[in-house]
């Protein structure tokens, strides 16, 4: 396998798309360019052979590290370079929790070589730029701006899911929360927790990346402005996970208190007809001797004495506060 795409990002071919063996001769001259490749299941064997050819220095854990399945943000020096893993925000959504497409680079002073298993947004804008002209030129300024689209990203996403949370609670404000509102709730749970669980700690890997030796300062110092958006967004994301941790106890009381005002309702029921389910079974029985039983008026007298029950204890839970 060749790499997917690439570009040339130093003078005199800056912007230039390249491909196939052409890509490998520029990532092995001493012009900086950048080559993208798959690390999908079926395409790993062939990813790391690439790399075998044109990064034979590689040690056999970073080679595993770019190509294998799970990858944790974070950034390490390897060589006379750096290995940096990083989480991109879906193009799609992350509202069923799923986990953020990863992105894992290996840079040096002469080639960016960028790795991912699903399609990354950020690299697609970056490539944008890059073919416009209007891209990095350095290794400290690819990264950057790279960094840079994942963080704008990252806060549009905070974002959206800042705003559907205050519309989740504007609409509990009622008190009476439907089930499309506790299904909301839960989403939006399950979207906020696994967006956190990769921007935590792609936190402390910006913190690891700008204290690099091949990141200049000048570089260094607009890269701390990224990890601080990368706090602030940990920070909301916390906040909001606060926010809906009490929605959904806003909904299980609400329904609660529903629960116990309808069993409150049958059960004063129950205590307004338990007595006359009694006297009526008691008098209903096919037996000799029940009182009245020749009188044509005794049905009438029955039924008012039912209704003063019935009356009674109206009153007595009335005054009870019951009622």
């Amino acid at each position: 396998m060749t790499a997917l795409y690439g570009y040339t990002l130093s003078a005199p071919r800056r912007g230039e798309r390249l491909s196939g063996a052409a890509l490998e001769s520029a990532c092995l001259s001493s012009d900086l360019a950048w080559a993208h490749l798959s690390a999908e299941p079926e395409d790993v064997a062939d990813a790391q052979t690439w790399l075998a050819r044109v990064l034979p220095e590689l040690d056999p854990s970073t080679v595993q590290a770019l190509t294998g399945a799970g990858t944790r943000p974070r950034s390490v020096h390897v060589g006379q370079g750096a290995m940096i893993l990083l989480r991109d925000v879906p193009d799609d959504t992350i509202e069923d929790g799923g986990d953020m497409p990863s992105l894992r680079l290996y840079v040096d002073a002469r080639m960016v070589i960028s790795l991912s298993r699903r399609p990354v947004g950020a690299l697609t804008v970056q490539s944008e730029r890059i073919a416009s002209g209007t891209g990095a030129v350095t290794t400290g300024a690819f990264l950057h701006d790279l960094v840079e689209i994942i963080a704008e990203r990252i806060d549009t996403t905070v974002d959206i899911l800042t705003r559907a949370t205050d519309t989740l609670e504007d609409a509990l404000d009622d008190g009476r929360p439907t089930e499309d509102e506790r299904q909301e709730a839960t989403r939006l749970r399950r979207a906020v927790l696994g967006l956190r669980r990769h921007v935590s700690p792609q936190r402390d890997a910006l913190e690891a990346l700008r204290l690099l030796d091949l990141v200049p300062k000048g570089e260094r110092r607009r890269l701390a402005e990224l990890h601080d958006r990368h706090v602030r967004a940990v920070e909301e994301l916390d906040l909001l996970i606060q926010r809906l941790v009490l929605a959904r106890e806003g909904i299980a009381g609400a329904q609660a208190e529903r629960l116990n005002r309808q069993l409150y309702i049958l059960s004063i029921v129950s205590v307004l007809f338990l007595p006359l389910g009694f006297l009526t079974g008691l008098m209903g029985v096919n037996l000799g001797g029940i009182p009245g039983a020749g009188s044509p008026v005794a049905f009438w007298i029955f039924v008012g004495l039912l209704a003063g029950v019935f009356g009674g204890l109206g009153l007595i839970l009335w005054r009870m506060r019951w009622l």
